[in-house]
């Protein structure tokens, strides 16, 4: 038992809530043998609901009357889009998904008990759900998960409103049926690996409920099959009913997606309705959300889903006709405005903490790092016209229809992306020109204890235009391998300044979910002076060796710069590191030009001198170059960054090694050839 990571939370978390936690648990204890997993009513009653189910007008996020009109728009409009939700339709249907970005042989019918990933990996579908081992050695439940939350339904039900004929739609049709039939039957309520996360059950049913619109008009549907349905909505609700994740100190993303999903069946299909979520949802939403808009698990992976998580509960909710009150608006608004002001210049959003590449409305296939869809989503969905910022994505014709086109087409464009400063997540984003910058020094996430936060203080991600020069190296992983998550969350894992080889917040043995927040990291201005966007950020995390590191981030339209301090007193070793998503590096001296762009660089205050005989150049596209108040050394090594869980990409490290005494100063200029 570490006794100091303890005695960090009976600090860190308020009294009232681990009161709350301990209570759900022994509620929990005392009632969870007498809840049903399934409704016990009787067949005639249920063999009229599915009757009511399938004749009757229900709420519906779209109409199935919608159908042609939107199909027509999204042949017209986005004829690209309309054929990679195809081809991933009639892959699925031959049991091939879409798992973290790759196409992954699932079986036919698919096996949601072995991992695709590892397909030596195999969970007992006769375990309940409970007792499943998630952290076995070698396995990954998250890749079992992403086969059974039935995203391809999505692709099932969007293939139909596409085909042309009446039998090919109900060839469509018959295939999102026996899909749900066939994980029903492969997975009994409350028992195997799919039924080991509250959460991923959620998401599920959520994921059925919202596909059902585009396939409940069609004739291979009938009261028997509807019945079904009914009946396995109603498992999935009354199992995170009895399983709500609430029994930790913290309530986190998971708490609310258990939420969600009771909040959007219950609206879709008030039959199977949980009233009191609902309730529990308004007062979680403005719970986890900053006054800056942002999702106080520090992870703008995480964000992102959440966003898609509130934004389908609000628009399931208006579908009943209900309204939702002002500050879950406000707070869903929040999620979208905040992280569309992060996004870099190819749409693709900053790695901060981490990436499972998990989506809420998976409506389109998408790389694992594209948000360029969310806040036009929301745009359209919540009518603000302060979301609005590019161009419509074709999300909106598929949630939407094509009257949320023409809301989005009718709006004013009032997105206005510069210089941003997100004081409560510790995030600033510089932009000059085609050059963009992101500084993290903020918070770990869920009240300080962690969860999906990083070891990321003062680190950067570095931009021109659509190619990458400094990227955080990603997540990759979660339980398959403890040393490599650990790795990429650790401080060597980012392009900061590591000292001594600590750790900026400690990492707790055997916790891959716990990084006590210790660092006080902060961005302390954004700014604007003598041609430059600046950034600065401030950390103590080495304050146990008496060192305080400070980073400021210049930017302009061809160069970036970067001092970083240190403060304190000693000797140390300080390791510099920046991680680059190529691998043309080559190691050179500067040009007689670029020697004269870096002077400029010093002439502005921002080094005392750069070595212009140990730069590194970056294709055709950069120049990195050093210089520091200590003697380096220079080094460029092979290493790979993870764009999207699971997902690895050759990469370069340089880094740069220092040994004497503090205070010191390292300097960094990236010139941007383009621009000479």
């Amino acid at each position: 038992m570490d006794l100091s990571y303890y005695s960090y939370l009976a600090q860190t978390i308020p009294p009232r809530e681990l009161a709350r936690a301990l209570a759900v648990r022994a509620r929990r204890a005392v009632v969870s043998r007498l809840r049903p997993l399934i409704s016990d009513a009787p067949a005639e009653q249920r063999r009229a609901r599915a009757l009511y189910a399938l004749t009757e007008s229900r709420p519906s996020v779209v109409e199935p009357w919608e159908r042609e009109p939107t199909a027509r728009l999204l042949r017209e409009r986005w004829p690209e889009s309309c054929a990679a939700v195809l081809r991933e339709a009639e892959a699925a249907r031959r049991g091939v998904l879409t798992i973290f970005g790759r196409s992954i042989e699932c079986g036919s019918p698919i096996d949601y008990h072995r991992d695709p990933l590892a397909p030596h990996v195999r969970y007992d579908a006769q375990e309940p759900g409970e007792r499943v081992d998630l952290f076995r050695p070698g396995a990954d439940a998250k890749a079992m998960w992403e086969v059974g939350r039935l995203q391809h339904l999505w692709r099932f039900a969007q293939a139909r409103w596409l085909a042309e004929t009446i039998g090919e739609r109900s060839e469509w049709a018959r295939a999102w049926i026996d899909a749900v039939r066939h994980f029903r039957a492969a997975n009994p309520a409350g028992f195997g690996v799919q039924w080991s996360c509250a959460m991923e059950v959620s998401l599920r049913a959520m994921n059925v409920a919202l596909t059902f619109a585009y396939v409940r008009d069609d004739a291979a549907l009938d009261g028997t099959f509807t019945g079904e349905l009914l009946d396995m909505l109603d498992e999935h609700c009354a199992y995170v009913e009895s399983h709500l994740e609430e029994t930790g100190a913290i309530r986190t993303n998971h708490y609310a997606a258990d939420l969600v999903g009771l909040v959007v069946v219950g609206a879709l299909f008030p039959e199977v309705q949980r009233r009191w979520a609902l309730e529990k949802l308004w007062e979680e939403i403005p719970r986890q959300c900053r006054q800056d808009g942002t999702h106080f698990e520090s992870s703008t992976g995480y964000q992102r889903l959440c966003a898609e998580l509130f934004l389908a509960a609000v628009l399931a909710v208006r579908a009943t006709g209900e309204t939702v009150p002002r500050e879950i608006l406000t707070a869903v608004r929040g999620l979208h405005r905040s992280l569309a002001l992060t996004l870099k210049p190819s749409g693709a959003m900053p790695q901060i903490g981490d990436l499972d590449s998990c989506r809420g409305l998976p409506l389109v296939p998408r790389s694992a790092l594209d948000a360029s869809f969310l806040a036009p989503l929301g745009a359209a969905a919540l009518d603000d016209p302060s979301l609005k910022a590019g161009e419509c994505p074709p999300e909106v014709a598929w949630l939407l229809g094509p009257d949320g086109v023409r809301t989005f087409d009718l709006l004013e464009d009032d997105a206005r992306p510069g210089n941003v400063l997100l004081r409560d997540a510790g995030i600033a984003v510089l932009r000059s020109g085609d050059a963009w910058l992101c500084m993290s020094a903020g918070p770990n996430g869920q009240g300080g204890t962690g969860g999906h936060a990083h070891n990321d203080k003062n680190s950067v991600e570095l931009s021109i235009g659509a190619t990458d020069l400094v990227v955080d190296r990603g997540t990759f992983v979660y339980a398959r391998d403890a040393s490599e998550r650990n790795a990429r969350r650790g401080t060597a894992g980012h392009s900061t300044v590591q000292i001594d080889g600590l750790e900026q917040n400690r990492i707790v043995p055997g916790r891959l979910f716990a990084l006590p927040d210790t660092a006080g990291a902060q961005i302390l201005r954004v700014e604007r002076r003598d041609g430059f966007e600046l950034a600065t950020g401030s950390h103590t995390g080495y304050r146990s060796v008496g060192v305080t590191h400070r980073r400021i981030a210049a930017l302009s339209a061809d160069a970036a710069a970067f001092v970083d301090e240190l403060r304190g007193r000693g000797e140390h070793r300080l390791t510099l590191r920046w991680y680059v998503p190529r691998t043309d590096l080559v190691q050179r001296a500067a040009t007689p030009e670029e020697a004269l762009r870096l002077e400029k660089l010093h002439d502005a205050g921002l080094a005392f001198g750069y070595d212009t005989s140990r730069c590194v150049a970056v294709g055709d596209v950069a120049l990195f170059a050093f210089g520091a108040t200590l003697p380096w050394q220079l080094s460029v090594t092979a290493t790979d960054v993870s764009p999207g869980y699971g997902e690895k990409v050759f990469a370069r490290l340089i880094a740069l090694d220092f040994a004497g005494s503090v205070p010191a100063r390292l300097f960094t200029a990236v010139l941007f050839l383009h621009a000479q």
